[in-house]
């Protein structure tokens, strides 16, 4: 026991002062999430996977390659990798300057560099895995032929082990080279192998993983347990290992150790102590084939039934399985003694230093309904119940304080508050209640002193004020009058709930069923913050906030939105706001086990002396540390582009500082990209920049595609960048450059041609003139008069090609934004709507490969006859680029103009296309938003494409509005 005790010391004693400084979460506060064949993986045994510089996750499979850049797996096998000679990988192993090797099941073996796979000397066999040493020699551990030496830039392998099965190879600091086989250890050196002996401490088995840890200590994985190097001497890491069979190890960024078994899971060995997460605790199986930390923390486990991570979520729980007496909370108190104490539908809780404690009141009764909770003036609490009026906690026991039978409105108990008098304040769904400090009660109903008997919220401003939040609305009432004032909200606002106060120096800030009202102490203005000003909910239940935000609880999840944005919001009048509220909105995605914060009692949310917010929820307690997650955000975020695709058509991404040449007349250009990270992938935002065409970054929001189409010829460098939400731009742009070349007649040298005979055509005509202007006055004048008629045709002529589609000889994207832009604003200052329509033709990618191109640019001309003939009023059409076409409808709303656009996809759908195509039928989808309550045009043709990609999700021929 000695020993194992100084084996723990001797790991983690180096890391104590960094320990300290970070947090270590429990296995069950970890977020766990799982990938497998269902979510784009090609098989489900993960058997590496590794983070190359660039922060891709790679994955290697039975079945192939895959890539995961946080949203989607993009696939490797052998059509994409040259010569591969099976699809089945086994290892992964990173470079430091960024390449990637890859082997697999029949000895092949893949470098991946600068984007392309280069194919290298295959092995004898199966490879179980590469390793890459200082001298950059390949040491390949094969499955029954041993282990073999390969020199840097050779094709000749050496045999070091024969006849065993090799799993692994690690280098340590003394350049000694160790090898984990199925004869047990062996350490090389000089390209000399020993096998390592029981009497050096190991047990007769196989040795399955190899790790050195930060210290220099070589740690192993055997089919009996882990064991390090200690003093030339081996040594178990814990005895509660020793009958494992380890597969996996990893050391993480606190100096913890992780063991991955054969059949018992994983391990987590702590100055905490021992811990163990199997299938019945979330893993997809027990069996774990590997283990990686990446970049930002995140433990991701492969395992022969998927891809497991678990991750430090923004949100963490208390559940009924970790201790408390029921799942659905309706109250968190922060006490002044560092606990937290969590009502439930069951029960009470006392959370303390992680450890839980339950009450029980003297006839061993704990299944209250707690409704609410409040710290005494000499640290009792009191939880109001749903059934049984006001308990109080005393000495860990719970006894009667107030209910019904001696004087209480009613035992439903929502609200408590203890004023700066010391008179208890008791809501109740009959109406409020104060308790004297003698004793004696005084009753407020809705009678006489309130709008609703129903309290819900009870709060004591600065000026000692106490606010009363019903089920119609507020009162206040006055501590110098002694009388409730009805705090009427405008009609405008609709709201009625009153659920819960913050108060700050200057304003009363209150949750409603309506949005988030905020009351003007100095001038009695209020003002609100809902839907209509850009939150996704209407019912808020409890405001709590923190230095630089308010953190909102509703059925949906909680609302986190900055301070400053909402003071502006409400500052400014609607027609001159430029940008639109921006806000976090977290939940089950988040850590969170459900979405739905309670409300209609207090305090169903509170911020604690810790820095952590905690949320009632019908699952739980849920907890959040903004400065952890401001934290996440610092962690470097690359941005890459993944794809370019010119008229539809993918284009092979050039290498640093090269550039792209395009043809003349390319129509439409589009770039994919992603910013790699895996913690919040969906709540990136991202900015492009297209210098030659606007040199402003251009907001995308959480889109991963930017698209431009009918760019002049000219020089282009195309820029992306992401940002974590609520955090500053990084310096992590990527860049493309390319040049549209020009048709004859578009270069300069051709226009000085033309300008050049122009004049001089010009100048004979004059000198012709001069010589016979009495004899040739007329027809000279004619011929001028001609002339001009020409250039003006001819002017015209390129006017009219610049704005219209060659193919259906409909105003093509440039005409259409333009129209745009010059109505819009006129559209929104005489308050007429305008709808717009985004039309895709459904599968037409189909149709250009099972038919052939002309019958595709049929089928567009043939829909686009289609949409003149069938259009009717002012409304503009416009062919979009591609499949796509555009429809506006001038002073209509989106729903006026659907039922046009389901006329005109009925017309389509029932067409006969068979003029065109034998067999061929086609289909479209539209996605339609007007204008209303949008203040920018583009802001207008994102919405309506967003409504497109719904109705193509949706199942395509369809029409959705957004």
């Amino acid at each position: 026991m000695m020993k194992c005790l100084g084996i723990l010391c001797s790991l983690f004693v180096i890391f104590v002062c960094e320990a300290q400084e970070q947090t270590r979460l429990p296995l069950s506060d970890y977020f766990s999430e799982t990938w497998n064949t269902r979510s784009g993986l090609p098989h489900n045994s993960i058997n590496s996977v590794a983070q190359t510089q660039d922060g891709y996750l790679w994955i290697a499979t039975w079945e192939g390659l895959a890539r995961f850049n946080g949203q989607e797996f993009k696939l490797f096998t052998r059509s994409e990798i040259n010569n591969l000679p099976d699809s089945g990988l086994r290892t992964l192993t990173p470079t430091d300057d960024g390449d990637l090797y890859i082997a697999g099941s029949r000895g092949g073996v893949s470098l991946y560099h600068n984007r392309l796979w280069d194919t290298q000397f295959s092995a004898a066999g199966m490879v179980n895995h590469l390793f890459k040493s200082k001298d950059n020699a390949l040491w390949l551990a094969l499955e029954n032929d041993g282990v073999f030496y390969r020199a840097a830039n050779s094709k000749k392998d050496i045999s070091i082990i024969k006849n065993v099965s090799a799993y692994r190879i690690i280098e340590d600091a003394s350049n000694i080279i160790w090898a984990a086989t199925s004869d047990g250890l062996y350490k090389i050196t000089d390209k000399h192998a020993t096998l390592v002996t029981p009497e050096y401490g190991l047990p007769n088995s196989p040795v399955y993983n190899l790790l050195i840890t930060r210290d220099g200590q070589l740690l192993i994985g055997s089919e009996k347990g882990a064991y390090i190097l200690n003093n030339e001497h081996f040594e178990p890491v814990d005895p509660q290992l020793s009958t494992e069979s380890i597969s996996s190890l990893l050391e993480d960024d606190h100096g913890d150790l992780w063991f991955g078994t054969i059949n018992k899971g994983v391990f987590r060995l702590s100055p905490d102590g021992l811990e163990q997460l199997d299938s019945e605790n979330g893993l997809p199986a027990n069996r774990i084939l590997s283990m990686l930390q990446d970049r930002e923390n995140s433990i991701w486990i492969g395992t022969n039934a998927g891809l497991f991570r678990l991750r430090e979520a923004p949100f963490s729980y208390w559940t009924k399985k970790r201790g408390l007496a029921g799942d659905y909370v309706r109250t968190v108190l922060s006490h002044s003694d560092g606990s937290l104490w969590i009502g439930s539908s069951t029960g009470l809780n006392r959370l303390n230093k992680n450890k839980i404690t339950s009450f029980t009141d003297i006839n061993k009764d704990s299944s209250y309904s707690v409704l609410s909770l409040l710290e005494g003036k000499n640290g009792e609490v009191l939880l109001g119940t749903y059934t049984s009026g006001v308990l109080k906690v005393e000495n860990g026991v719970i006894t009667p304080y107030l209910n019904r039978d001696n004087g209480l409105g009613s035992n439903e108990v929502r609200t408590l508050l203890l004023d700066s008098k010391n008179r208890l304040w008791i809501g109740t769904a009959s109406g409020l209640t104060r308790v004297e400090e003698d004793g004696t009660l005084v009753q407020f109903t809705n009678k006489a002193e309130l709008p609703s008997g129903f309290v819900m919220a009870l709060s004591e401003d600065n000026q000692g004020n106490i606010w009363v939040g019903t089920g119609i609305g507020v009162v206040v009432f006055d501590i110098i009058t002694e009388k409730f004032t009805t705090l009427s909200f405008p009609k405008s606002f609709a709201a009625e709930y009153a659920f819960g106060f913050y108060i700050d120096k200057d304003y009363m800030w209150m949750a409603t069923d309506r949005g988030l009202v905020r009351y003007t102490y100095t001038t009695g203005e209020m003002a609100i913050l809902g839907r209509e000003q850009g939150l996704p909910v209407d019912k808020l239940f409890q405001v709590v906030a923190t230095e630089k935000s308010f953190w909102l609880s509703s059925n949906r999840g909680i609302i986190q939105i900055e301070k400053k944005q909402i003071q502006y919001i409400l500052n400014t009048d609607a027609e001159k706001k430029v940008i639109p509220l921006e806000y976090q909105l977290y939940d089950e995605g988040d850590g969170m086990l459900s979405a739905q914060a309670n409300g209609g009692s207090t305090p169903s949310a509170t911020a604690h002396n810790d820095g952590t917010l905690w949320f009632a929820t019908a699952k739980g307690v849920s907890s959040v540390k903004p400065a952890r997650l401001q934290a996440s955000t610092q962690v470097s975020l690359p941005t890459i582009i993944e794809s370019f695709y010119v008229d539809g058509k993918p284009t092979a991404l050039p290498l640093d500082g090269e550039s792209v040449l395009l043809p003349p007349g390319v129509s439409r250009l589009s770039f994919q990209y992603a910013g790699l990270s895996f913690i919040m992938p969906q709540r990136l935002n991202f900015q492009t920049r297209l210098e030659g065409f606007n040199n402003k970054w251009v907001n995308r929001q959480h889109s991963t595609t930017a698209e431009y189409t009918n760019l002049p010829a000219g020089r282009y460098t195309f820029m992306v960048r992401a940002g974590y939400p609520n955090a500053k731009w990084q310096q992590n742009h990527k860049v493309i450059s390319f040049v549209i070349q020009a048709h004859f007649w578009q270069k300069m040298s051709f226009k000085l041609f033309v300008f050049f005979i122009l004049t001089l055509t010009v100048y004979a005509i004059y000198k012709y003139r001069l010589y016979h202007y009495k004899q040739v006055e007329i027809k000279l004048i004619s011929r001028v008069e001609s002339q001009t008629q020409d250039l003006q045709k001819q002017a015209d002529a390129f006017a009219y090609q610049a704005t219209h589609d060659q193919l259906t000889d409909m105003p093509n994207r440039r005409a259409f934004d333009s129209w745009l832009a010059k109505n819009f604003a006129s559209f929104k200052t005489q308050n007429k709507p305008l709808a717009i329509a985004i039309m895709d033709i459904d599968h037409f990618k189909r149709i250009n490969d099972g038919w052939s191109h002309i019958v595709g640019d049929k089928v567009i001309c043939t829909i686009a006859r289609i949409l003149k003939t069938n259009s009717e009023g002012e409304q503009e059409i416009a062919r979009w680029g591609g499949e796509e076409f555009t429809l506006l409808f001038p002073g209509k709303t989106a729903f006026e103009a659907r039922v046009i656009c389901e006329q005109l996809r009925e017309n389509i759908s029932n067409n006969d296309f068979s003029t065109v195509a034998q067999n061929l039928n086609v289909t479209v989808s539209f996605g339609i938003s007007d204008s209303i309550g949008i203040n920018d045009y583009d802001r207008l043709l994102s919405r309506a494409d967003q409504a497109l990609y719904k109705a193509k999700n949706s199942g395509r021929n369809r029409t959705e509005i957004i």
